[in-house]
């Protein structure tokens, strides 16, 4: 992925549309401020932390009273890896989480 894509080969549609959004993304990482940086780091370990401490209790609550159904535990694994508005404007074929609903 880091390498250019040998060239007089075509790209599949989504593996350029992947690079372009990731090229973007590198662009504006590289533009930010230091608070915007700064914000960017905060939101990410934010949500790191939430989605660690609602993992750990779903498997504790698992280990305690059993596994629930596979679609209920599926809706909690979904609404656990949520990250926020952001995501939710992103198209689902670009890694947007659905949310779940609340446990």
């Amino acid at each position: 992925l880091g390498e250019p894509p040998p060239a007089g080969v075509p790209l599949d549609p989504v593996v350029s549309l992947f690079l372009r959004r990731e090229q973007r993304e590198q662009r504006r990482e590289r533009h930010s401020s230091l608070a915007q940086r700064l914000q960017r780091f905060l939101r990410r370990k934010f949500f790191l932390f939430r989605r660690s401490a609602l993992m750990t209790l779903i498997a504790l609550r698992n280990l305690a009273l059993g596994r629930p159904a596979p679609e209920r535990l599926a809706q909690e694994v979904a609404f656990a890896s949520w990250r926020g508005e952001e995501e939710e404007a992103r198209p689902e074929t670009l890694g947007g989480a659905p949310r779940g609903p609340e446990l």
